[in-house]
């Protein structure tokens, strides 16, 4: 069938191009054409949760299963909407239902996976990895989702293998590649980790967590200059991104230039205006600077803190002269 004769198919394919516009009107000829088009309305309810309207998206997909019952996309689909919205019971009974009808629906055993680990529980996270692995085979996303769940509760190693059968099975996943760099980093095998995050970036280079991982290798690796450079492009593509920032004012530290470094952690500090270790280092960059008084102030707001950064703002006062104290 040509695709000017079928305005929901060249709807979809609009919308995989990311042409939203396009594809709406698409959507909305096709159900002029046919109110009973499941397909569009499911489709039409995945673009409007694209926007956010949640409410409007629900009533697409319920209508799409009510039309179609045995559609499982549609139901995985009002599964993450409901669970988006809040309604997590909703949403985990919707994903069962949904690995009930098709057992080889690979979105729906991963979503399900992550809502509950979202909701705090990791042991049926993981036995529901596993029984999507078993009913669908190795497919890279629940070998990924498996291994995330591994990873945090200390399986590095048995993630890593997962991970590395995912990207041997799926060479353009970027989630599997960045979750095997991280890992890999972990382990201080500082060249296969930045192997692994380079090719999660040459598949997506904006993909900043990934690009914030190689740089973390890079200064393990004591190449301070290629690890400010790669911090320093993802404020090109995210200005506002506080860890980029936050590590680079560090870096300054390190390099003496105490100034730069004040400068960049007031703008993460206008941006998070309680992060603990921002604050720790403006305190070591006022004193570096002989700004004495405002750097004893910044510390002595974390020393009462049981915290990481309030230990180490009571051990740097025992540390320096006796100016500060």
């Amino acid at each position: 069938m040509e695709l000017a004769r079928d305005p929901g198919r060249l709807a979809a394919l609009l919308h995989l191009d990311g042409d939203r516009e396009g594809a709406r009107a698409g959507y909305l000829a096709a159900l002029a054409r046919n109110p009973r088009d499941a397909t569009a309305h499911n489709n039409l309810g995945y673009l409007l949760a694209q926007e956010g309207r949640w409410g409007e998206a629900i009533a697409e997909y319920e209508r799409s299963i009510q039309l179609n019952p045995a559609a499982g996309t549609a139901r995985v689909n009002l599964g993450i909407a409901r669970s988006s919205t809040g309604d997590l019971a909703g949403g985990e009974a919707l994903l069962r239902e949904a690995t009930e009808l098709d057992p080889t629906n690979v979105l729906a055993w991963d979503n399900l996976a992550r809502l509950l680990l979202t909701m705090g529980d990791t042991e049926s996270a993981e036995r529901t990895w596993r029984r999507g692995l078993e009913s669908v085979g190795p497919q890279p996303p629940l070998l990924t989702g498996l291994a995330t769940v591994l990873a945090a509760t200390g399986r590095r190693s048995e993630a890593i293998g997962f991970l590395r059968r995912a990207v041997e099975i799926d060479p353009r996943s970027v989630e599997a590649w960045t979750q095997l760099g991280s890992l890999l980093f972990l382990r201080q095998d500082l060249g296969s980790a930045a192997e692994a995050l380079r090719r999660a970036l040459n598949l997506v280079p904006t993909q900043h967590e990934a690009r914030h991982q190689l740089a973390m290798v890079l200064l393990a690796g004591g190449d301070q200059v290629a690890a400010a450079a790669e911090l320093e492009r993802i404020l090109e593509l995210e200005p506002r991104h506080v860890g980029a920032s936050l590590d680079l004012a560090v870096l300054a530290l390190s390099r003496g230039t105490a100034a730069d470094a004040l400068g960049r952690l007031d703008t993460v500090l206008q941006l998070d205006g309680v992060n603990q270790r921002a604050q720790f280092y403006r305190g070591v960059a006022l004193h570096q600077l002989g700004r004495l008084a405002e750097a004893h102030g910044q510390l002595a707001e974390l020393e009462g803190n049981d915290s990481k950064y309030g230990r180490h703002a009571r051990e740097y006062r025992t540390r320096v002269p006796s100016d500060i104290v």
